[in-house]
């Protein structure tokens, strides 16, 4: 279809492949609101391949709009869609269109009472609207647990971010991120002492029962306002080691003594501002919502850990 384009000018392309997309878009729903027996897919995941080569971009919106529902409508594994999910949401937010993703999330969300699994997927529910007060106090009273238990947790990540640049919670994020700092001397000892953690904030009911492929990030349990990750820390040969930004790129004095967060009163790394620069890079304070993680390098630069963990396979990207 896409190869008959051939000879249109760049803006006709786009309009053609927006259209295209839209109506391989409405099949899957349809199939997603309307059962029907025998429905194939392969046709149409054929025609988002070419689309996606001739994009040069497989993450538009809307092309992301036309492959979720595919895998969901002949009942494929539903947690292949959880990053398509996540990308469309982040772009709607950003250019003020919430309302045009959550109209399309209800799709699949309704038709999971009719017998799709949508097990494995979180649906991104952003900061935008939410009450921040509650959010703190949730996140306290689980950093406050997990510190009694294991030892110094602080803000990391999008989190320490959007404190740092924002003084606030960043509006299109959709969950908080914590980092515990572990006795541990190497990446090895590391990954044996995160294990261990694992299984203290499962017995202390701490874990919560939906957790991300990723074994270097776990989800805790909290008050139910929101979504919380943690990740390991440590201090090597006088190293800031933080899974998965910070791989002794700065001194253990980058962090300790942890400083008190203006904003929430919680802990954060004494220096925040060069923990952002090795996480997000100089430019971190201009807003980027099209940034995205660099997981395999964190994984190639953390391969011991991950290896003990048997994380560095397909798939273990934060998902």
């Amino acid at each position: 279809m896409l190869t008959q384009a051939m000879g249109m000018t760049s803006a006709q392309q786009d309009t053609r492949i927006t259209v295209c997309a839209g109506e391989i878009r409405d099949i899957p729903q349809a199939q997603l609101t309307l059962p029907r027996a025998g429905f194939v897919a392969a046709p149409y995941n054929k025609e988002l391949e070419e689309m996606a080569a001739d994009l040069g971009d497989a993450f538009s919106v809307d092309y992301l709009g036309a492959f979720i529902p595919l895998p969901l409508g002949i009942g494929e594994r539903s947690r292949r869609t959880q990053k398509p999910f996540y990308r469309p949401n982040r772009k709607r937010l950003t250019s003020g269109q919430k309302s045009a993703f959550e109209a399309f999330a209800d799709v699949p969300q309704a038709a999971e009472g009719r017998g799709y699994s949508l097990d494995g997927i979180y649906f991104p529910q952003s900061f935008q609207n939410k009450d921040h007060e509650r959010i703190w106090a949730d996140v306290r009273a689980t950093l406050d647990k997990v510190k009694a238990m294991i030892g110094p947790v602080f803000l990391d990540s999008g989190t320490l971010l959007g404190v740092v640049r924002d003084q606030s919670l960043i509006a299109h994020d959709d969950d908080v991120d914590l980092a515990v700092l572990m006795q541990s001397d190497s990446q090895e000892s590391a990954a044996r002492d995160w294990q261990d953690i694992r299984l203290r904030l499962q017995e202390a009911g701490l874990l919560s029962d939906k957790q991300v492929p990723n074994p270097g990030v776990y989800t805790l349990r909290s008050g139910g306002t929101c979504k919380i990750n943690l990740v390991p820390a440590w201090i090597a040969d006088g190293k800031l080691h933080v899974y998965p930004h910070t791989y002794g790129d700065l001194p253990g004095a980058a962090l300790l003594p942890l400083a008190t967060c203006k904003v929430t009163g919680l802990p954060i790394p004494a220096r925040a501002e060069d923990v952002l620069d090795v996480n997000y890079g100089e430019g971190w304070r201009v807003p980027d919502p099209g940034f995205s993680s660099p997981w395999s390098r964190a994984n190639r630069r953390f391969r011991s850990f991950m290896d003990a963990l048997g994380g560095n396979q397909k798939g273990s990207e934060n998902e």
